[in-house]
């Protein structure tokens, strides 16, 4: 299951991110994330991820830059990085490393 909390400009996707749970509806749901100026998406509390959860991220990314909006990802699951290693897809990732308080 996924599940995805919005705020101004963040949305925080918690769960499983993969080809069974990505069905049409969260798809349809969700891709307007990127219809905003600007959005973060913090991925620290995705549990399991596969190919079709970073297919997905992928078109994400695609939507924004067509949309025009300024997208960045944080807190990448560790699955996840290596995924888009292993793809050679990790350049296209618009990833922000967090701010750390000092």
């Amino acid at each position: 299951m996924i599940e995805v909390q919005q705020s101004e400009h963040k949305a925080v996707i918690s769960g499983v991110l993969t080809r069974a749970t990505i069905t049409r509806a969260f798809d349809k749901k969700y891709r307007k994330l990127v219809d905003e100026k600007k959005i973060i998406i913090d991925l620290a509390k995705v549990s399991k991820i596969d190919t079709a959860g970073l297919a997905w991220i992928l078109m994400l990314v695609e939507l924004a830059a067509h949309n025009a909006c300024k997208m960045a990802l944080i807190n990448l699951p560790e699955d996840l990085l290596k995924l888009a290693k292993l793809s050679a897809v990790d350049t296209l990732l618009p990833i922000q490393m967090p701010i750390e308080n000092t």
